[in-house]
């Protein structure tokens, strides 16, 4: 058995820069790869369809609300925090995510056109979607938030797989957007370590010597990374907002592609 311990690898990230956005070249392919290859990222302000959005936002928020995590009384799209204690990951939280991964609408929104078109530019050639599909649920003042990570660590396959980050919802910074070292992917493959919040694993990212990026999200934002750029999420220091957000990833069809990112998020 195991007896390594996961900590808070950093104890709070305060974003240096905001992100550049990039929908000026959205009918630039050469540019749009160009700039994945120097930043590690795109973002992208407000290219989703949101009534769809929302409509997930919906679906998620009724399945809370359903497991006694929103206020009575209040509206349901305000995702407002009962203030009940915190759920046992393990038990409480899971119980609620094995329906939450079944979703229909949630499951949908990885094939969205606007998605998919915008990776086909990226590759310039057929996209894969990975089925393996994720949402977070962040509670406010949990201090539970993602340390510093690299996705590759988990997905494995080809380096060239890319996760979107969406916010089902407007995310001003204060709510625990996701943030992220500009650059980092050049530094390769990191050493991961047990740390806290999904995942449980992260990096110590103090002697990298780059800028964390963040911005405050809308919804129909989307933020594009390199499977090897360090990024985190910020704390939720809202008093009651519960914050949500979906995780899809994508790669050239015919890359390598690890098993495991084949099969439904937690089993």
């Amino acid at each position: 058995m195991s007896t390594a311990v996961q900590e808070r690898l950093t104890y709070r990230i305060t974003p240096d820069l905001l992100f550049l956005e990039s929908n000026d070249a959205l009918n630039d392919a050469d540019e749009l790869r160009r700039r994945l290859r120097e930043s590690g990222y795109l973002f992208l302000r407000g290219m989703l369809n949101v009534p769809v959005l929302m409509d997930v936002r919906r679906d998620i928020l009724e399945l809370c609300r359903a497991h006694g995590w929103l206020k009575d009384g209040s509206e349901l799209v305000d995702g407002i925090y009962s203030g009940i204690p915190f759920p046992d990951y393990s038990t409480e939280y899971m119980a609620l995510y094995r329906k939450l991964i079944k979703l229909p609408s949630f499951n949908a929104y990885s094939l969205s056109p606007e998605i998919i078109g915008v990776f086909e530019k990226i590759f310039g050639c057929a996209v894969l979607a990975h089925p393996r599909n994720i949402a977070r649920i962040t509670f406010p003042r949990h201090k539970n938030a993602t340390q510093p990570h690299q996705d590759f660590h988990y997905i494995r396959g080809t380096t060239e797989t890319y996760t979107t980050w969406i916010p089902v919802g407007d995310c001003p910074m204060e709510l625990g957007g996701l943030a992220l070292m500009e650059g980092s992917h050049k530094k390769g493959y990191l050493k991961h370590e047990p740390a806290i919040g999904a995942g449980g694993q992260g990096v110590r990212v103090d002697e990298l010597g780059l800028k964390w990026r963040c911005s405050d999200y809308h919804a129909g934002d989307i933020l594009i990374m390199h499977s090897l750029t360090v990024h985190a999420a910020l704390d939720n220091d809202t008093s009651d907002r519960l914050r949500l957000s979906l995780d899809y990833r994508y790669q050239r069809q015919g890359d390598p592609i690890d098993p495991s990112s084949l099969k439904p998020h937690g089993g």
